[in-house]
């Protein structure tokens, strides 16, 4: 099967959950042994660098980029308060790239074009007057539900009222864009629910992270808190803001540090004698387990989040919500802990940090939980079962 796979930002280097969720799409359509024609832009946040791509990977696919200013610039996201159109999407637009497009579909024939979330289908429109095969839509999350808990937990007024005006317009391009397709390959249950509760009659199908096989030892020793996560991402930022505010209080019955990973930490975040702020990792699961439990309390957003799955692949215990748990079976499987209020994160951190034998457990049923769901055979069977019947 030949695909034009195209994506809003390079997948390599996987700097953050999207880059990750990419990387193992395009991984497991090459399991197929797909010849892959794969085109991305190249952003200010996500500079295009084709020696980042693994040798293995460029050795398997044609790649190709267009570079593309889409950072959100206040005076026109105050003008889409009185436009028509969704801002959001309306930044990964670009006249270059759809001529890239064109040519490409000119001088190549492809069984199918997968655009790899929301934000690669800007030219949707077009790209269906010039090919008439199946295009499918990857969704990484439910972008408006995104927005919406944004906007809902904004606390200037002023940005709240941009925010929910933003959303609205976005809730609309999703459901029209998403019925625009041939089939929407979404990432968790949760999300196909939500789309179909929206509008969304498409076929759907529930293709998931695939996940490697990770041996790394843990012996479960360290029992210190840790968060991994881009900060230029609100739901990280969030998460992040709510594990310092707790961390006074869990300090009162232990000798625990905060470690905190991840590119973009704002000033305002800064080490303590009991937190530690160590930037972008490269080998994150030497830090996990050195570090000992994840804790990362989501208060918006929807999909999986892949450093969680990355996490328990390495028998990591986690501690998050049930926001933070959306596409995983912890419910049947107690792979996870779920803490909802401050109370809770609270209590069931410090009843982690004075309980290796807890610890352990969690963490052998975490790593248990992943090639059960997430195995590269399981899911890329079943995506191309799914784009093959449409």
């Amino acid at each position: 099967m030949k695909i034009l796979y195209i994506t809003n930002k390079p997948i390599y280097p996987k700097i953050d959950g999207g880059c990750v969720a990419m990387a193992n799409f395009l991984e497991t359509l090459l399991y197929k042994n797909c010849i892959i024609h794969h085109i991305t832009i190249s952003t200010h946040k996500h500079p295009f660098q084709q020696s980042k791509y693994p040798r293995t990977i460029q050795e398997k696919i044609q790649l190709s980029s267009v570079e593309l200013d889409t950072r959100i610039k206040p005076l026109n996201a105050l003008k889409s308060f009185f436009t028509k159109g969704a801002y959001h999407i309306e930044r990964f637009y670009s006249s270059e790239l759809i001529e890239d497009i064109k040519k490409t579909i000119s001088i190549e024939s492809f069984d199918c074009i997968v655009l790899d979330s929301l934000y690669s289908s800007a030219h949707l429109d077009e790209i269906k007057n010039l090919f008439s095969g199946k295009i499918f839509i990857r969704t990484h999350n439910v972008e408006n539900q995104i927005w919406k808990d944004l906007s809902k937990n904004e606390k200037n007024p002023f940005k709240k009222i941009i925010l929910s005006k933003l959303t609205k317009d976005l809730r609309k391009y999703e459901i029209n864009t998403l019925n625009k397709v041939n089939g929407v390959l979404c990432i968790s249950k949760d999300d196909s629910t939500i789309f179909r509760q929206i509008g969304v009659s498409t076929k759907m199908e529930v293709v998931s992270v695939s996940i490697p096989k990770n041996n790394i030892e843990n012996d479960y020793n360290s029992n210190n808190l840790f968060h991994i996560g881009a900060m230029n991402w609100k739901p990280n930022e969030e998460a992040v803001n709510r594990l310092i505010q707790l961390l006074p209080e869990i300090s009162t019955q232990t000798s625990a540090q905060l470690h905190l990973a991840g590119s973009h930490f704002s000033e305002n975040i800064k080490p303590s004698e009991n937190i530690r702020i160590h930037g972008f990792i490269e080998d994150i699961f030497e830090f996990a387990i050195s570090c000992g439990i994840l804790v990362t309390p989501i208060i918006s957003g929807s999909g999986v989040r892949i450093k969680i799955l990355e996490m328990m692949s390495a028998g990591i215990p986690i501690i998050t919500t049930q926001k933070g748990a959306e596409g995983i079976d912890y419910q049947n499987n107690d792979c996870l802990i779920i803490a909802e209020t401050d109370e809770e994160i609270i209590a069931k951190s410090i009843f982690l940090i004075k309980n290796k034998a807890q610890r352990m457990k969690i963490g052998k049923k975490s790593r248990s939980y992943i090639p059960k769901f997430h195995s590269i055979e399981k899911i890329s069977q079943q995506l191309f079962e799914f784009i093959r019947e449409q």
